[in-house]
């Protein structure tokens, strides 16, 4: 519907670094699925009108049972991913009412997202932004090493952000990018900047981060509090 604000979960990584039996969206976390988390936020959330979820082939039912543990209102299907995380996210995309007028794409590896970055990314959309991410500054020296193994340049951090999810878009926008060249691109903003549109950054979070390694996980479950069990779904 025009005006809408919808989002897409992208849920169908493997998470081999995290070396679990499952894919990563489907490890439990404080108790839930690290999916459910950000489910919960943003069906909880005003902004958001409607929500996909991308999640790997045969998982289904399990995120069926998962969005029904949870009482979820606002999602609308459950889709799966392609081979690359540009097919997902347009998998997901594909399922947007075409009228819908803003998308947010948030990566379910980064469960412990506060409802308060939703807000930041889209009030500048509705600012007439083309592009939003939310960031952090960096607070480590980056350097940039070259394929011999050499340091080839020390980068101005000041200069520099980590960037988060989710990512917010005009849904005209992200469509025009995703029908791009789109196999090389490791988040939604870089397509968007290919187009020549202006991504604009706003303020992230440091609970934002993702998980993506069992120390993330350990990290993650510290902050969630472990036990608070939400969801009967594994």
């Amino acid at each position: 519907m025009p005006g809408e604000t919808w989002a897409v979960v992208v849920a169908a990584g493997a998470g081999d670094r995290l070396a679990a039996d499952r894919p990563k969206a489907f490890v439990r976390l404080g108790g839930r699925t690290m999916l459910a988390w950000s489910l919960a936020m943003l069906d909880d959330h005003d902004l958001i009108d409607g929500i996909i979820m991308v999640i790997p082939e045969e998982y289904e039912e399990r995120a069926s049972l998962l969005a029904d543990d949870l009482c979820a209102t606002k999602i609308a299907a459950a889709v799966p991913g392609g081979g690359t995380r540009p097919a997902s996210v347009a998998a997901g995309v594909a399922c947007v009412p075409d009228g819908a007028e803003f998308v947010l794409v948030h990566d379910a590896a980064r469960p412990l997202t506060p409802p308060e970055v939703v807000d930041r990314v889209v009030a500048a959309l509705r600012d007439g932004a083309q592009g939003v991410v939310p960031a952090l500054a960096m607070a480590d020296t980056v350097k940039r090493v070259g394929p011999d193994g050499n340091v080839a340049e020390t980068l101005e951090r000041g200069a520099l952000r980590a960037v988060q999810t989710p990512q917010g878009f005009p849904a005209a926008v992200l469509r025009e990018a995703l029908a791009g060249h789109t196999a090389d691109a490791t988040d939604c903003a870089s397509m968007v900047e290919a187009l020549g549109r202006t991504v604009v950054c706003v303020d992230g979070d440091e609970r934002a981060f993702k998980v993506t390694t069992p120390a993330d996980l350990a990290r993650a479950e510290q902050l969630a509090g472990a036990g608070d069990d939400d969801s009967s779904v594994s």
